[in-house]
């Protein structure tokens, strides 16, 4: 349906009016007009009828009835006429005219009713036609005697085409005329409204347009005392309480604004310093928010997350959307770099502002570390449970082999026989090594207090070379480094670190080939003091590395697999770690970091190993 806007719709409906209105008069007056034009030959064709009765009278009376037959020949044509004769009953014309006879069924009808009649006829040239008797009155019985009421019928036939003709002629002119003046009154009407309708409208739709943008400081000026003046003043008013609501609005706004970017900054700060991964999840299991530390743990980015179903990323998180309230669960992921990483998670739901369950959150973490110190508390708790066991058997087969070694000595002085002297000989060795096993058993097991004091590390470094130099110089092992420049001065127990340096020594020396090379470097960093003692021996396998360390294992066939075990208790126990790289072939390195204070109070706290 076509749209118009309100001034067309008001003039389609005023002139819709004025057409309606002048078409219905126009239609009264063309008809009246009509009626008249009818009456008006009607009363033309009575008229010529009543002139030809009487004159036929008059002619007939006086014997000249001719005279009246060239009356009708002269009038024939004239003033319309088609038809004008003289027709007895049976339709044949009187006095002897020759022309045919005219069947009518009106004239018969005439005949025996004795009253005129008129009627139209239908045809090329529409007719209107009278008949009109003539009646046998006292003075024309003399002649024709008493042979009936009407002696004969005079026809006169009008063509009704002038008349036609007239008449639309008159349409023409009224319809004309009817244009021109709805045209005048259109224009007049429309000049009228766009000057008192439509030019308020505007100024009223330009005005209400310019506070529909927000300038809600705008006035519509508008003069008068109409209707268009007080809407005018109702916009005004209008507009002056939405600007002092807007304003109103616009504070609020500010205030919750300012209000929501705290807290979502709020809410973003503790999700990204959270050690925790937070997620949270639609019905459907799809991410709607991930904190970089929960994406980080699942081993994606957040944006290769969001808005995607976690477990078609992950699938081991499925068990992420199976809600048990208060329950703790641990499940397995492998992320896209192929590591497995443990996880425990807890689920609960999300309701939304209407209280219902819009999702699921879930809080979890990566157990990796949280294991390995798990696996290495209860290691530390089993070797501490060891070193104490063995520490209790140490120092009860201590006194046995004092005893042992006192009579071997007491052999070894009075024996005379070279084959007698020579087992005492290997009685003793094997009691001074099963001696050092036990002091190396005590050291591991019974609780160490350390006795920290002033330390220069050259010098330990010094004494325990002076004790192999003899060793080194037979095998033709070279030592360099630099660990005889002038290292800072620390607060360490110089005996429990120069036992560490005299293990790590003792096992290069003994992983050294002839006329290899053993490198001893310093270096300081982070409050921490690093040493590196390099070997170019044989190396060890990759399968042993995460041995070496362990209580009583070796690779050494008089090893006792307790060197590597006390010098990482020791610097465990000094709040420093210790490490081992290795490759066949290639040679080992040992790597310790010990921290340093400079003075008897400024230490360091011990390091998780």
């Amino acid at each position: 349906m076509p749209s118009f806007k309100l001034h067309a719709k008001f003039l389609i409906l005023v002139l819709g009016i004025v057409i309606v209105f002048f078409g219905i008069l126009s239609h009264i007056i063309i008809q009246r007009e009509a009626n008249l034009l009818s009456q008006k030959d009607a009363e033309k064709r009575h008229l010529l009828a009543r002139t030809i009765v009487a004159d036929l009278k008059d002619n007939m009376l006086t014997g000249r009835p001719r005279s009246t037959l060239r009356l009708m020949e002269i009038l024939q044509g004239e003033y319309g006429l088609v038809r004008l004769a003289v027709l007895r009953k049976d339709g044949t014309h009187a006095f002897e005219v020759p022309l045919p006879p005219i069947t009518l069924p009106q004239i018969a009808q005439t005949f025996a009713s004795g009253r005129a009649m008129d009627f139209n006829e239908e045809g090329v040239i529409p007719l209107h036609t009278n008949i009109f008797p003539l009646p046998n009155e006292s003075a024309c019985r003399r002649c024709h005697g008493r042979g009936g009421d009407t002696l004969g019928v005079i026809l006169v036939s009008h063509t009704l085409q002038d008349t036609i003709v007239e008449i639309q002629d008159s349409k023409r002119q009224l319809m004309i005329l009817l244009v021109v003046l709805i045209a005048v009154m259109g224009t007049a009407m429309y000049i009228a409204v766009r000057k008192v309708v439509l030019a308020p409208l505007r100024t009223l739709h330009r005005g209400a347009g310019i506070i529909g943008m927000g300038n809600f400081g705008h006035r519509i000026a508008m003069e008068g005392g109409d209707e268009f003046s007080e809407l005018a003043r109702s916009f005004n008013d209008m507009a002056q309480r939405v600007k002092e609501t807007h304003s109103g609005l616009e504070n609020m706004v500010k205030i919750r604004t300012t209000e929501l970017h705290e807290s979502v900054r709020l809410m973003r700060g503790i999700l990204s310093s959270m050690s925790s991964g937070v997620v949270l999840l639609s019905r459907e299991g799809r991410i709607k928010l991930i904190n970089r530390q929960g994406a980080w743990i699942l081993g994606h980015g957040n944006e290769d997350l969001f808005d995607k179903k976690l477990a078609d990323i992950v699938p081991e998180t499925a068990p992420f959307a199976c809600v048990r309230v208060g329950s703790y669960d641990e499940i397995t992921v492998r992320t896209p770099d192929g590591e497995t990483v443990p996880i425990g998670f807890t689920s609960s739901y999300y309701s939304g502002g209407e209280g219902e369950q819009e999702g699921i959150i879930v809080v979890y973490q990566d157990l990796t570390e949280i294991k390995i110190l798990h696996a290495e508390l209860v290691n530390k708790e089993r070797f501490a449970a060891i070193g104490r066991v063995v520490a209790g058997v140490a120092h009860e087969i201590r006194n046995p082999l004092f005893g042992i070694s006192a009579i071997g000595q007491i052999f070894e002085r009075d024996l005379k026989d070279p084959g007698h002297l020579e087992l005492v000989r290997a009685l003793l060795g094997e009691t001074k090594r099963l001696n050092q096993l036990v002091e190396e058993l005590l050291i591991y097991g019974r609780p160490m207090k350390l006795k920290r004091e002033e330390t220069d590390l050259r010098v330990l470094w010094e004494e325990v070379l002076d004790l192999h130099r003899e060793e080194l110089r037979r095998k033709g092992i070279t030592v360099s480094g630099d660990y005889a420049l002038r290292h800072p001065i620390a607060y360490f127990d110089p005996y429990q670190i120069r036992q560490v340096f005299l293990n790590l020594l003792r096992n290069a020396i003994e992983a050294t080939p002839d006329k290899g090379a053993i490198d001893i470097t310093m270096l300081l960093s982070d409050n921490f003091l690093h040493f590196r003692v390099a070997d170019t021996g044989s190396g060890i396998p990759a399968k042993n590395l995460e041995h070496v360390f362990d209580l009583f294992y070796t690779t050494k066939p008089k090893g006792t697999g307790l060197g590597l075990a006390i010098c990482r208790k020791i610097m465990q126990d000094h709040g420093g770690d210790i490490t081992i790289d290795s490759t066949e072939e290639c040679g080992t390195t040992v790597t310790i970091r010990l921290p340093y204070g400079r003075s008897a109070d400024q230490r360091l706290p011990p390091l998780l190993a």
